[in-house]
């Protein structure tokens, strides 16, 4: 392929509906942003890279998705919890019940945001970016 940036020179082709339609459809199953940019890779035996999607990736990602979504709502729980439990008076075994919230609220925390960081990890994989 040139390394000439600016493209100047027109090559036309006439395709019919279904020529039309595969080559659109066998270009948006690669990773090229432009048709031109496939003809050139497909005419000059550049590299076509393909995208595949693995669909137990697919199953595993909805299923990854749905945790990341009741893990999200779990910490919303828990947090409007210890928000109740700091509006009740203090007690000897209030503090001591609000220390050990506490301390499992943030293990808690750190395991969603943990979870959530992986799942976007995976998601970035998965959609091939």
């Amino acid at each position: 392929m040139g390394t000439e940036k600016n493209k100047t020179k027109w090559c036309n082709v006439r395709l019919s509906m279904p020529e039309h339609q595969s080559l659109m459809a066998r270009m948006a199953g690669t990773t090229c942003n432009s048709l031109s940019e496939y003809v050139r890779r497909v005419l000059f035996g550049g590299v076509v890279t393909t995208k595949v999607r693995d669909q137990s990736m697919d199953a595993f990602m909805e299923e990854l998705i749905a945790l990341r979504l009741e893990l999200t709502a779990l910490g919303n729980n828990f947090n409007q919890v210890v928000r109740k439990l700091n509006a009740i008076p203090p007690s000897a075994e209030y503090l001591h019940w609000l220390v050990i919230s506490e301390k499992h609220q943030r293990e808690l925390l750190g395991k969603i945001e943990h979870i959530q960081k992986r799942i976007s990890d995976f998601s970035s994989l998965w959609l091939q970016e």
